[in-house]
């Protein structure tokens, strides 16, 4: 059965519910993962699916939250039997990025691989794609296409389009309200977004100008509800919460206000089919 899981629904706030950032679309045909934050891999787990079982990885944008596992899943992908390239697709620095941490780690999976004698090599060969402003992949009759969205000082920051048969799905990304994101929901089947709930000042970790700016580079609750109702979609799965525990009845209630179709607030490995 083809499906959205959310593996993690989170933010940089650690939260033993709510996971770092990552989303599978699961179907017969293709595995794919968009972001992989904190604990990905035993999410994965508990969904049943082993990390070698992933076709490609798209990465939204370069904060930490989204790409700390990345290497986890390189490593854990060979470890349980992986034989064919890690593929990974995004921003521009993805690349410096994924090759640094190779690098840090190489001491150790050298005399890994020298140890333990594994006979898929070609499971740790890398292959990157990054974006440049506009990018579209085809394989086994799904596509998915990049969008460019507003998460400045962070650029570029993508969100994705998925097309499995005749359902689109669009994946927001971190971003602040976006035309460009609102023109991709049209009509989707379901559109996963972000969204910055609310913040409780605390001196003693921020300033007033930190809770303005970390609220100004995501979407409000208005945000999120007028874009989906401007882009008429016919769900909403609220997702990547800032911050990870809030009040759910209440969010839904504000959104609702501004959106009239079906709102979920996602939790960690919810799934929804396709």
């Amino acid at each position: 059965m083809d499906r959205i899981v959310l593996l993690g629904t989170g933010c940089p706030s650690p939260s033993h519910i709510r996971y770092g950032p990552s989303t599978l679309i699961s179907t017969k045909r293709l595995k794919i993962l968009i972001d992989a934050g904190s604990g990905v891999t035993q999410r994965l787990s508990e969904f049943g699916l082993a990390p070698s079982e992933i076709d490609i990885i798209f990465i939204t944008h370069l904060h930490s939250d989204h790409i700390v596992d990345l290497y986890q899943l390189y490593i854990s992908g060979w470890h349980t039997g992986r034989t064919k390239p890690f593929k990974i697709v995004g921003p521009k620095g993805i690349k410096k990025f994924f090759d640094k941490t190779v690098e840090a780690y190489a001491d150790e999976l050298n005399l890994r691989v020298e140890w333990e004698k594994r006979p898929n090599h070609e499971g740790l060969e890398i292959d990157i794609t990054e974006i440049d402003k506009e990018y579209s992949y085809e394989e086994r009759s799904i596509k998915i296409k990049s969008i460019e969205v507003q998460h400045q000082p962070v650029e570029p920051a993508y969100g994705y389009q998925i097309f499995v048969d005749d359902k689109k799905i669009t994946y927001s990304g971190d971003t602040r309200y976006s035309i460009n994101l609102e023109k991709a929901s049209e009509n989707a089947e379901y559109l996963i977004h972000e969204v910055f709930v609310d913040l409780n000042f605390n001196e003693k970790r921020m300033t007033e100008e930190t809770l303005e700016n970390v609220k100004d580079y995501h979407s409000t609750p208005e945000d999120v509800g007028n874009l989906a109702q401007a882009a008429n979609v016919k769900k909403l799965i609220l997702n990547h919460f800032v911050p990870p525990v809030f009040d759910e009845e209440s969010l839904k209630a504000e959104i609702s206000h501004y959106y009239k179709g079906k709102i979920i607030v996602g939790k960690d490995l919810d799934e929804f089919v396709l």
